[in-house]
């Protein structure tokens, strides 16, 4: 069915969401009763910020420790070709909350606010009768301010010890915990975002001699944004250092997949029950990948539409009705919030643009293509777009006036620069300026731009982060 189909199809079916949210809310939370429906499903969201899909060991990586993740898609649906939208933190989530691409939610950038009218999952479900958490481990890029903690009835920000992403994964988990000890259970939904393996690469003891313990180079264990370091042309680069900081994001990876762990076995040991066995679910993803220097002598995901940026982990354990495994057939995360809401029973808004994975068929046609765009700060770097097939993909860079495409399929790692080779680059090109002239990116301003400016802490946060020079 087209996307023009489903729409049609969606304002039908949306026309009786009411009766479906007054449904629920009748049954209330395990209210039961002659003729009562099942009981709507306890919903746990994992995001994990800058986690690439290659980095777990289900999805091809033999070096990097996984167990817990790994353990977790053994019982899950797990999409190996899942991709983001855009490799920035805000924006990426308000589409994982809302179902819809950047263009159409409106946040181009990091510290954008979510425009009111836009509805999230959050809202749809409290709407409907579910109790609704949020416990989020960034402020500078997730907080309240940012308009995602609408429709959560508690919102709950961990702050680090010293900087972003430096080990408060930890206790991301124990806040999770206790919210799910307390208000859990049928008829909740809590997100869980954990950070840490954003830049800059901070593992905790005994994380940080997991791969590379040898290591007496300058960049261990510091703040500097390193990936500028790096980035740097004329940089005399020891690929020593080069191979440790792949090694300590390694490490983060593996911690946070500790944190993970924690979580998942505090939900069985709370129901006493195994988790396949449950009418609970729990969808585990990314808002981006990394950059690890494969692609133009760069650490961080900002400045790049390359696969290791875009492709993300998704898995899906629980009430699906469907048998776990692998699921070849590709993802987005604007697919999320749909899947989520099909899962309750609740219909889909026709605004949303994702499609429900466990209901929808895989886009065929036009559907097909997928838009990527990246908008770094304004003094950092200017935008950058791609489109991608199954099978291809094309970057374009507007200020520079370049373009790349890459054989998906022949050069997964994107090595070989393919443009101006067929007539088909062309093509796949003029879908993307089409795109983009149906959707302008207007004028994207952030928080900071609307009152004057960042203070200084929010900018050595960012800076902090490699988000700005």
């Amino acid at each position: 069915m087209s996307r023009r189909g489903r729409a049609r199809d969606r304002a039908t079916r949306w026309a009786v969401a009411a009766m479906a949210a007054a449904a629920l809310l009748g049954r209330g939370a395990g209210c039961g009763g002659p003729g009562a429906r099942e009981a709507p499903p306890a919903i746990v969201l994992v995001t994990l910020d800058t986690f690439r899909a290659d980095h777990l060991g289900c999805g091809g990586s033999a070096d990097v420790r996984t167990p817990h993740l790994d353990r977790l898609a053994r019982r899950s649906l797990h999409w190996f070709d899942a991709v983001t939208g855009i490799p920035l933190t805000t924006p990426s989530h308000a589409t994982i909350l809302t179902g819809r691409s950047p263009r159409s939610h409106g946040l181009l950038k990091n510290r954008m606010r979510l425009p009111e009218g836009v509805t999230s999952v959050a809202e749809i479900l409290k709407a409907s009768g579910y109790r609704t958490g949020a416990v989020v481990s960034s402020r500078i890029v997730l907080g309240p301010e940012f308009g995602l903690d609408r429709g959560f009835d508690e919102y709950e920000v961990v702050e680090p010890d010293r900087y972003p992403g430096s080990g408060e994964g930890a206790r991301t988990t124990e806040a999770a915990v206790d919210w799910l000890a307390e208000r859990g259970g049928t008829g909740s939904f809590l997100w869980v975002h954990y950070f840490d393996p954003h830049l800059p690469y901070l593992p905790p003891d005994p994380f940080d001699r997991l791969h590379d313990g040898d290591y007496d180079g300058p960049y261990h264990r510091t703040a500097e944004p390193v990936q500028q370091i790096f980035h740097d042309a004329e940089a005399d680069v020891d690929l020593r250092d080069i191979r440790h900081q792949a090694a300590l994001y390694a490490a983060e990876v593996s911690f946070v997949d500790r944190c993970v762990g924690g979580l998942v076995r505090a939900r069985e040991q709370a129901r006493g029950v195994p988790e396949s066995a449950r009418e609970d679910v729990l969808l585990v993803t990314a808002d981006h990948g990394e950059g690890l220097f494969e692609h133009n002598r760069y650490l961080g995901h900002d400045l790049l539409l390359y696969e290791t940026s875009l492709r993300v982990p998704l898995l899906l354990a629980g009430a699906t009705g469907r048998r776990p495994g692998l699921v070849k057939e590709g993802a987005r995360t604007r697919d999320v919030a749909p899947t989520l809401l099909g899962l309750t029973g609740i219909d889909v808004p026709p605004e949303m643009e994702g499609r429900d994975l466990l209901r929808d068929s895989p886009p065929a046609g036009e559907d097909a293509l997928f838009v990527a765009e990246s908008h770094p700060s304004r003094e950092k770097a200017s935008s950058l777009y791609a489109i991608r097939t199954e099978e291809h993909k094309l970057v374009w860079y507007p200020r520079q006036r370049r373009k790349e495409g890459y054989d998906l399929v022949r050069d997964p790692g994107e090595r070989n620069d393919l443009y101006g080779t067929e007539p088909f680059w062309d093509v796949l090109f003029g879908d993307l300026g089409l795109d983009l002239k149906r959707r302008p990116v207007g004028r994207p301003r952030t928080v900071d731009e609307e009152t004057g400016g960042a203070d200084a802490a929010t900018r050595e946060a960012l800076r902090s982060l490699g988000y700005v020079d």
